[in-house]
């Protein structure tokens, strides 16, 4: 899918992360992200994102001068600035009734797992599966994002996560009990290298 636009709002009634994503020819992704789920995974990207900004922000060649180190270091500077920049004013596209194009269906995915890769073209790969008990195939889907469309993606989760008022709940309350593994986005192999009264509103990416 040709990424046009992303959304990420807190569902208070769910109390649960809805991320939606169009394409600009049509179609849309949607997936519910959970509360675990959401807490683990923001490290993961928290560190992949900053790691792609870097690779693509940090001048190659070695300054032979003072100004020419000057110099690199504000192009990268500034080139940091615009790969963290992006458009939160534009409402996501939103079509009449239920979108007519939904290629996982009308229901969107429960988010069980989630793996996050960096690749070699300066992107990153993220799948994202829902595996659950008794469920005749595994429903998922990936997209790839380049350093604008992470850090857009990882601005958004995080205005969704203080509007949900998740990290306000004691530490206690968020630790999986001892026999149960943490979601596979903080496993090892995802590295190949944070209540409102009312429903928020969605915040966009485009």
């Amino acid at each position: 899918m040709n990424i046009h636009q992303v959304s990420v709002s807190y569902v208070q009634e769910q109390d649960r992360m809805m991320i939606r994503i169009n394409g600009k020819d049509g179609g849309e992704l949607r997936a519910w992200l959970t509360r675990r789920l959401a807490l683990a995974l923001m490290p993961v990207l928290n560190r992949t994102a900053a790691e792609q900004i870097k690779k693509i922000a940090t001048p190659v060649e070695a300054p032979t001068s003072l100004d020419e180190q000057r110099g690199q270091l504000l192009t990268a500077f500034e080139k940091e600035a615009s790969l963290r920049s992006g458009d939160f004013k534009t409402p996501y596209r939103d079509q009449p009734g239920l979108p007519t194009d939904l290629p996982m269906g009308p229901e969107p995915l429960l988010l069980t797992e989630v793996k996050v890769t960096p690749m070699g073209n300066g992107q990153l790969r993220m799948q994202l599966f829902e595996k659950l008990p008794g469920q005749e195939a595994v429903r998922h889907f990936q997209v790839m994002m380049d350093a604008p469309l992470s850090n857009g993606l990882l601005h958004l989760l995080h205005q969704a996560i203080k509007m949900s008022q998740w990290l306000d709940v004691p530490a206690a309350m968020l630790v999986a009990p001892q026999n149960q593994a943490l979601p596979p986005a903080e496993a090892a192999d995802t590295e190949p290298a944070e209540l409102a009264l009312e429903p928020a509103k969605p915040k966009y990416l485009n």
